[in-house]
C-alpha cells in the first residue's frame, strides 16, 4: 500500500519503459480506481505486461481478473 500519491505520468513512463513492478502497480491502480479512474480493461493490460515478464503477483492478479470476468471477454 502506498502512503503518498505517485506522479502518475512518471509512473506510467517507467511502466511503459518495461519495468514489471511499475506495470503491476499501475494494474492495481486501475483495478481499484486509485489515483486513476477505475478501468478493468486497463488493469488487465498492465497486469498482462508484467505477467509476461514473469512477475508472479501480476500473473496471479491477471488470473483473478479472468476468474471474475473483469476487463476480459
Amino acid at each position: 500500500m502506498m502512503y503518498y500519491e505517485p506522479d502518475i505520468d512518471e509512473f506510467r513512463k517507467v511502466a511503459e519503459e518495461g519495468d514489471a513492478d511499475h506495470q503491476y502497480y499501475l494494474g492495481q491502480y486501475y483495478q481499484k480506481g486509485e489515483f486513476v479512474p477505475k478501468d478493468h480493461q486497463e488493469a488487465v493490460k498492465w497486469y498482462r505486461k508484467a505477467a509476461e515478464q514473469g512477475h508472479n503477483i501480476a500473473q496471479k492478479s491477471l488470473g483473478w481478473m479472468y476468474q471474475i470476468g473483469k476487463g476480459v471477454k
